[in-house]
Parts: structure tokens; sequence; C-alpha cells
């Protein structure tokens, strides 16, 4: 649907060593052979958690190796990091994950599979929505943007584990993923629940919805590009009538460009 594989890709795989991360890689390991791929797995150490961060490190090194998958192994004081670039921890963390992945790539045909699934997307939605943000925002996380594809994006972490379970599908949990102190987990552990009494298919429904509002945004774009070129008088001059003429909604569209 979304094109995200060809044959004969080389895919690097970001693999924490979480039921998401080890769902995707042996996804794309039942893959390997009929599609040719040439998949590379990546593990970033954050070094945020002592000895467990060892732990998933070699759970890592051993899962790769017993299926005879390259795996690179990078180990970052991100809390450091994160104090001297001014960021959050868990902007930090996410920057320098992208960054070794794009590390890993050999050209620029390679892909980078990320795990993300359908509760990160609601999680990503909320989040958005209490910071504040437009139509753009709330389309959630793409499926494919340019090479980074995410092939569980409307799974659910519930149907991830379940999946994992039946096939046996080894992996290992992140005791950070429990704390309170980020803020994706307050929204996980605290928003979400209650939503989901209110309506227990949430996560699905945020799916839906997200689907949607990305036609709505991919169609306002459209029209947003053919206003523009009918506007356009000169190089960075529009037609100030046909400007006025438009709906409030496509002016603010087309000023923000």
């Amino acid at each position: 649907q979304y094109g995200m594989l060809r044959k004969g890709d080389r895919v690097v795989v970001g693999f924490s060593g979480g039921a998401d991360s080890a769902a995707l890689l042996s996804f794309l390991l039942e893959l390997r052979q009929e599609w040719q791929l040439n998949l590379v797995a990546c593990h970033i150490n954050h070094q945020l958690r002592g000895e467990e961060a060892l732990r998933d490190e070699e759970f890592c090194r051993n899962f790769c190796e017993e299926r005879d998958i390259e795996l690179h192994i990078f180990r970052e004081n991100i809390a450091e990091g994160a104090k001297q670039a001014g960021m959050s921890v868990e902007e930090f963390a996410r920057e320098r994950r992208y960054a070794r992945f794009r590390e890993l790539l050999l050209s620029d045909s390679d892909k980078i599979a990320t795990a993300h699934h359908g509760n990160d997307m609601a999680e990503t939605l909320l989040f958005r929505l209490a910071r504040g943000t437009g139509l753009k925002g709330l389309t959630g996380i793409p499926p494919v943007r340019g090479n980074i594809i995410r092939p569980l994006l409307f799974c659910t972490r519930e149907e991830i584990e379940s999946h994992c379970r039946e096939q046996g599908i080894p992996y290992i949990n992140d005791s950070s993923n429990d704390s309170e102190e980020f803020s994706r987990n307050r929204i996980r552990h605290q928003v979400i629940p209650q939503l989901e009494k209110l309506n227990s298919s949430f996560i699905k429904t945020i799916l839906r919805t997200t689907k949607q509002l990305s036609l709505e945004e991919n169609y306002l774009e459209e029209q947003c590009r053919k206003e523009m070129g009918e506007m356009l008088v000169s190089e960075n001059c529009w037609d100030r009538e046909k400007f006025l003429n438009l709906h409030p909604a496509m002016q603010r569209r087309i000023a923000a460009k």
C-alpha cells in the first residue's frame, strides 16, 4: 500500500530488543530471502540504565548472531549530551538514534525501518494536542517519510506482544517505559487508559482518524500548491486580490509557506 520495500533493498532496522523491534526484525527476516533484503540491525545503548542497558545490548547481540543478522552497536551518554545540547533526554535520544541510523546508510536507496506502532501514534497525537498543533500535526506519524519506513504502524502494542508470544519471538522489557519521569510515559500510563474506558477501541479509532486526516491534509496541500501557482505574478510575488479572495484557511496555509 505504501511502497515501503523493493526487492534487493538494504534495510537498517532500529533494534532495541523490545517486543516491537523484535517483531519488526523477525518479520523482515521472514521476507529476507523472498525479497532479497540485506538486513542491518542497529542498537543504541543510551547509557541511562546501567546494568540493564548492558543486558539489552547483550540480548540484541545474541538475537542477531542466532539469526545471522548484521548488528551495529553504539554507546552514547545521552544524559550528558542532552544537558550540553539544552534538550530533553527524550528529544536528544531520538535525534541521536536517527543520526546513528543514517551513519549506516550506504546509498540513497537504503531504507531505515523503525518499530513505531499504533500506541506510539496515539501518544504522539495526544502529545501534540497538549502542546498545540494544526491539521498536519494531527496526521500523526507517517508510515513512510523519505527513506524511513514503519511497517508496524497500524498494529497495536497488544497485537505485537501477542504475536511475539504466539511465534516464540524473544524480547526484553525496558524499565524506563514504566517511569513517570517522561511525558510520553505519563500519556501512556495515565491518559490513554482513561480514554480506553470511554472507548475500548481507542487506539484503533485514533489510527482510523489519522488516516482520514492524512488524506485531507494531502488534498489541502495539493489545493494550496494549485492556488499558489495561479496567484503567481513573478518570482516571490503573488496577486494580492486573488489571495484576499481565498478562504481564510487557505490564506493561512499559503502564508505559512
